[in-house]
C-alpha cells in the first residue's frame, strides 16, 4: 500500500506530465502557490472538497489521493 510521500509523488509526477502547473493548482483551490505547493508536498492535507476542484477541473485522477 502506498505510503502519502508515494502517493503525492505520483500527484506531483502526474501534474508534471501533464503540464499542470502549481500556480493553476493554486488558482483552482482559490490558494496561494505558497499554499498550492506545501499540499503537494504533502506538507498540508487537501480537503475532500479541494480533492474534487481539482479532479473537476484539472482532470487530476481522485484516486491518486485514495488508491490503497
Amino acid at each position: 500500500m502506498p505510503n502519502l510521500a508515494e502517493k503525492l509523488f505520483v500527484l506531483s509526477g502526474y501534474l508534471k506530465s501533464h503540464d499542470i502547473k502549481q500556480q493553476e493548482v493554486a488558482d483552482v483551490l482559490n490558494k496561494t502557490l505558497t499554499t498550492a505547493n506545501r499540499k503537494i508536498r504533502g506538507k498540508i492535507p487537501f480537503t475532500v472538497k479541494e480533492i474534487q476542484l481539482l479532479h473537476d477541473q484539472l482532470d487530476v485522477p481522485i484516486l491518486i489521493f485514495f488508491e490503497s
